[in-house]
């Protein structure tokens, strides 16, 4: 993570103060979140220490948020206000003052909001024009700051405007100075631009086009020259001396590129082409979705954020496990837009580590085994949990009784933070997107179609269920790893997306979970009844999840069982291998291997070996899982797994099939 930080600073947070200190009339107000400023604090002192300088001078306001910068309409009212209090905390820590503004992440509003923000201590925040103009406002009337509230608790709130955010630091000054003058001219009193420093200078193009190109520098100096007029302030400074222009209740929004990216992915094209025409009308009445859809339309995003949900309520007096569970509910790794998110695998893992460290902190302090049956997702549909002091295995009953869910406790790992492949709107574009080294900062990413790579749209395979281990796939002979790979075929059982009948078994040292389906094999227009049960059993100590299937049914013909599981490692490079009884493999391989009695895989980066042992199979498919998605610096191919099937015939004929396999984890200092 430093390279990245280091990254940032040395080509946006850096320069950008190194050329404000040079303009002492212009002020501004500034944001850092929890995690970056207190790695600022650790690693550069001497930049913080500029940063007192100028708020001691009068430049600039520290504006508060999240300490880990969760998206509040996520959290529990008690969590929102502990990620504020704790972020006020260290600002107030460094700079001797506690801020009374607040950044919103993502700038997602709900009504509830200013509950949770005066709680805190908190006066003012700021959020897009966008939340405005749809219910009703128009670009005239938003030259100020409003006033709204919450059962009785009052919150100040300023509007951020699009053209701005569009413009800054993206126009020539000339479009700028224009668009000053002409709100001046109309008596505007107030022009509120607010949004992410890396814009300057981190995104694609803009180191040359604002610090080379002297742009920022040049704004800076037209701000100078032209505060007869135009004067910079800070939000308190203006709160002090003008009343706001009167009440507001602001609906649930976000801004605009993020109502597209919640929609469902169709819907997202339709909309993400409205957005770039030019002089739609009614444009004000296109709200898009809503912020909390991600948690439907990414089943990985919602398992998170229930597993937070239900950690914290546990944690309520607990404040070790709660600095955790805070830790977790950074928001980019729930969602997914022009950003990584969701799609990048150590965002995901990173919420995992936190989870499972808080629920470490939770366990009872002796040898233990549970197990409950409980609609943990809250879909409407029970899960079943099995665990000990080692291993927390989670199965998901709704579709084919998967694991979904291991977390290996001495590693602090979900290794089954897998991802679907799915099919996104932006995955249209991707055969006119250009090199990243075309961007000259003239664009913003939302207006750039840029890839890190060609030939990515071979790359664009769609999952038909959910990734996750003890997928039972039901086959007929003829096949392929070509065609599974593809999603090219016709399964004749019914049992990967539907669901199984789940029952708990427990005894003083032990805890077993039973899964069956009573399903049907289709063919020829034929339906054979056709049973799976998969017992899975976790011993008190036991760091192994021992599985015993079994297979019967009246179907005459032979077919195949793939087992399908899949591991989530990170990457597939570096010092990461995989292992049979005929020789060691890359994780990239995409191959049916020959027949062996075990596999193993190695990541020493997540600190965890997973040994998979089993009933000899005819062969092993395996191929990395990875999915194109869009990022800062454009299309990029990201892995996500690595899925492993053992195959094998069955020939109910001779009598029920019974396999039998061993999922076992080790630390990497033990193998």
């Amino acid at each position: 993570m430093d390279y990245v930080l280091e990254e940032a600073y040395a080509h946006a947070y850096m320069p950008f103060f190194h050329i404000l200190k040079a303009f002492p009339d212009v002020k501004i107000n500034i944001h850092f979140s929890g995690y970056l400023f207190s790695w600022l604090c650790e690693h550069k002192p001497e930049y913080v220490e500029l940063l007192k300088k100028l708020k001691k001078r009068g430049q600039l306001e520290i504006v508060s948020g999240g300490m880990y910068e969760p998206v509040l309409t996520l959290l529990s009212e008690e969590d929102g206000i502990s990620q504020i209090k704790t972020h006020q905390d260290l600002m107030e820590n460094v700079f001797h003052e506690r801020p009374k503004g607040m950044w919103l992440a993502e700038r997602v509003y709900e009504p509830q909001i200013p509950k949770i923000l005066h709680k805190a201590g908190i006066a003012y925040t700021l959020v897009d024009n966008n939340h405005f103009k749809s219910i009703g406002l128009e670009n005239k009337e938003l030259y100020g700051y409003f006033v709204t509230e919450f059962e009785g608790h009052p919150l100040f709130v300023f509007p951020g405007l699009e053209f701005l955010r569009y413009s800054i630091p993206f126009k020539p000054l000339s479009v700028i100075d224009e668009y000053f003058k002409t709100i001046e001219k109309e008596d505007g009193k107030l022009v509120v631009f607010g949004d992410d420093g890396e814009k300057f200078g981190l995104w694609p193009g803009t180191f040359d086009s604002v610090y080379t190109e002297n742009w920022l520098q040049s704004f800076f100096q037209y701000l100078t020259e032209n505060k007869s007029w135009l004067k910079t302030c800070t939000f308190s400074e203006y709160i002090a001396k003008n009343r706001p222009k009167g009440g507001i209740y602001l609906d649930c929004a976000s801004y605009k590129e993020m109502g597209e990216w919640s929609l469902p992915p169709k819907l997202a094209k339709k909309y993400g082409e409205l957005l770039h025409e030019i002089d739609v009308p009614y444009e004000e009445f296109l709200n898009g979705g809503y912020y909390k859809n991600f948690l439907i339309k990414y089943c990985e995003s919602n398992d998170m954020h229930k597993k937070m949900f239900r950690l914290s309520k546990k944690a309520s007096k607990n404040e070790e496990a709660k600095k955790y569970i805070l830790m977790a509910q950074a928001n980019d790794s729930y969602w997914h837009g022009v950003f990584g998110g969701l799609y990048l695998p150590h965002l995901r893992a990173s919420v995992y580590t936190h989870l499972i460290e808080a629920g470490k902190l939770l366990d009872p302090k002796k040898l233990f085994t549970d197990g409950y049956i409980e609609d943990i997702n809250i879909d409407g549909y029970d899960e079943a949990v099995i665990s000990n002091n080692s291993l927390e295995a989670a199965f998901f009953l709704k579709e084919g009784g998967i694991l979904y869910g291991l977390d290996y406790k001495p590693s602090s790992i979900n290794i089954m933070a897998t991802l679907q492949r799915r099919y996104e709107g932006y995955h249209e574009k991707i055969k006119d997107a250009l090199s990243p080294n075309v961007a000259d900062g003239t664009k913003t990413i939302h207006d750039m179609v840029l890839a890190k790579e060609e030939g990515l749209d071979k790359y664009l395979h769609y999952d038909w269920h959910r990734r996750g281990s003890f997928i039972d796939h039901v086959m007929a002979d003829d096949v392929t790893l070509e065609t599974f790979y593809w999603s090219a075929y016709r399964e004749p059982g019914d049992f990967v997306k539907e669901p199984y009948e789940a029952m708990i078994k427990k005894t003083k040292k032990s805890v077993e979970v039973n899964l069956e389906r009573k399903g049907h094999f289709r063919k020829d227009g034929a339906v054979r009844q056709l049973a799976i049960k998969k017992d899975i059993l976790l011993n008190e100590g036991a760091e192994e999840l021992a599985v015993t299937y079994l297979i019967e049914g009246d179907v005459p013909e032979l077919f195949l069982i793939g087992i399908e599981c899949n591991f989530a490692f990170l990457g597939s490079g570096g010092k990461r291998y995989m292992e049979t009884d005929t020789g060691r493999y890359l994780l990239t391989i995409n191959k049916a291997l020959p027949a062996s009695k075990s596999v193993v895989c190695y990541d020493p980066y997540q600190n965890i070996v997973v040994f998979l042992e089993w009933d000899t199979p005819r062969e092993i498919w395996t191929f990395p899982v990875e999915v194109v998605s869009l990022s800062e610096q454009g299309f990029e191919r990201n892995y996500q797994s690595t899925m492993i099937m053992p195959i094998w015939p069955v020939d109910l004929t001779q009598g029920p099939k019974e396999i039998h396999i061993k999922l076992s984890l080790k630390q990497t200092r033990e193998v």
